[in-house]
């Protein structure tokens, strides 16, 4: 008889759901709901904790391709090592506040979010799962190293819970503001992964991103079409004086819309430079 899984009790779904609607609420500015699921995220998906190691042990085995037999092997084995030292207790006690904080703060449409390699994540649990028949499992695990083992082409089903977080908000992005670049994909992914990580290291990388931004701007007072047009050059400095008023300590949604758009622009006047 086939077990019946419980997405409310998967970690990984709960998390990957959290992360699309904290997609969706920035998207379309709903600072409260914004706040609440990143205060979610924080105090439950944050390294430390109970469900980062177990979401860890997820990860572990959805985010690789092309291993060979043993290291695949090798990795489902460890991976369930490290499940099974988790504090079961623990885990289902901290599920179920994340559980009750979504049921009372969100709604429970929560758990209707689509989410595409629901299944992947369902075929995980149950390699994690004790009270799933020895036989379920070990072809299970089959399945997962198949995926493994495959080239990252072949392998669609089991994708990083991360990249699909930041597909979703890369999406939702697109239908605002068009086709992203490289650099504001790879901002987005820093930003999504903040969430449940340190902020310390996204600061970081903002800082270092927005003095790349503003000697790019810098610079280019120095293009011809910008230097000899006086109202450009007084909006050139105006571009300049709003990015060093953005606080990289307390960065909000704004802050990284303001950055993407930032990058955008540096990249019309990089252009602009290659014509010339």
């Amino acid at each position: 008889m086939k077990a019946k899984h419980n997405k409310k009790r998967n970690t990984a779904f709960l998390f990957e759901a959290l992360s699309r609607e904290l997609t969706k609420a920035v998207v379309e500015k709903d600072t409260k709901r914004t706040q609440i699921i990143k205060t979610i995220l924080k105090e439950h998906f944050r390294r430390g904790m109970v469900l980062f190691s177990e979401l860890d042990c997820f990860n572990t085995l959805s985010d690789q391709t092309g291993l060979d037999q043993y290291t695949a092997e090798k990795m489902v084995f460890r991976a369930k090592h490290a499940y099974d030292q988790l504090d079961q207790q623990a885990v289902f006690k901290e599920q179920s506040t994340v559980i009750k904080k979504i049921n009372q703060d969100l709604g429970k449409e929560v758990y209707n979010t689509f989410v595409p390699n629901y299944q992947s994540l369902a075929s995980l649990s149950q390699i994690f799962n004790k009270k799933i028949p020895i036989k379920n499992k070990v072809l299970m695990e089959q399945k997962i190293i198949t995926q493994m083992t495959s080239t990252e082409e072949e392998s669609q089903e089991l994708s990083p819970v991360d990249s699909l977080v930041v597909q979703s908000f890369t999406e939702r992005f697109n239908e605002t503001y068009g086709d992203l670049l490289s650099e504001q994909r790879d901002l987005l992914t820093r930003y999504i992964t903040s969430f449940y990580q340190s902020g310390a290291d996204f600061r970081l990388f903002v800082g270092k991103e927005l003095q790349r931004v503003h000697e790019e701007v810098q610079s280019s007072l120095q293009l011809s079409e910008v230097s000899e047009d006086a109202e450009m050059v007084a909006s050139t400095k105006k571009v300049l004086e709003r990015i060093e008023k953005i606080n990289v300590s307390n960065l909000t949604e704004q802050d990284i819309l303001k950055v993407l758009k930032l990058q955008e622009l540096v990249r019309e006047y990089q252009s602009d430079a290659v014509e010339d």
